[in-house]
């Protein structure tokens, strides 16, 4: 189990603006960049155990790359600031924590992380307002839904003999939880039809 203290996510965004008989909608690519104070239960040592911690803290960096959908469904929403957001993407978030963990070996050892990672998919939906300050300056700010599945985990070992104790990778499917989180950011338009834009993340 892994809860959030504090995380500070920064996303860049360029934007390609369309026009069809439905309204406007744009298709983006998004670069997350997370940072995260953690903590994590420890659930595999025995609590009778002399260097049992019922809760261990460290930093996790993540980053990845997304593809977003933006439209304005105008037969259901009629204000022309909001938008409805639907995406698809990576992400990679690597935990500098030590803790133990199952580490596949014969010898029945308690092995501990010197660091692990997850590498995930996602898929997102919200909502979008967007407000003009100018012509070429553009304020967001929104709330979204994101589901992500890990598909492969890498497990360093905290020890020098990497021969006996190589990384283990484990290519599970695993439920890595769901976020919900809001935004604001700041875009710059580039003619009619590209932006370039970052926002602050923090979730919910």
């Amino acid at each position: 189990m892994k809860s959030t203290v504090l995380s500070i996510t920064i996303r860049a965004v360029c934007s390609l603006m369309t026009f069809n008989s439905c309204g406007q909608s744009s298709v983006s690519i998004s670069v997350p960049v997370i940072w995260s104070n953690v903590t994590i239960k420890d659930n595999w040592t025995p609590p009778t155990a002399p260097n049992y911690q019922e809760y261990r803290s460290g930093i996790a960096l993540g980053y990845g790359v997304g593809l977003t959908y933006s439209f304005q469904p105008k037969i259901v929403i009629k204000s022309k600031h909001i938008w409805v957001n639907v995406g698809l993407g990576y992400l990679k978030q690597k935990f500098e924590i030590e803790r133990p963990f199952n580490y596949d070996t014969p010898l029945f050892l308690i092995v501990h992380t010197d660091n692990y990672s997850y590498e995930c998919w996602y898929a997102s939906i919200g909502l979008t307002y967007i407000y003009n300050l100018s012509k070429k300056y553009i304020l967001t700010g929104g709330a979204t839904f994101n589901l992500l599945q890990s598909y492969r985990q890498v497990y360093v070992p905290n020890t020098t003999n990497t021969d006996m104790f190589p990384p283990q990778i484990n290519d599970s499917h695993i439920d890595y939880g769901k976020i919900f989180y809001c935004n604001i950011g700041l875009s710059r338009t580039f003619g009619e039809r590209f932006i370039v834009g970052l926002s602050l993340v923090a979730p919910v």
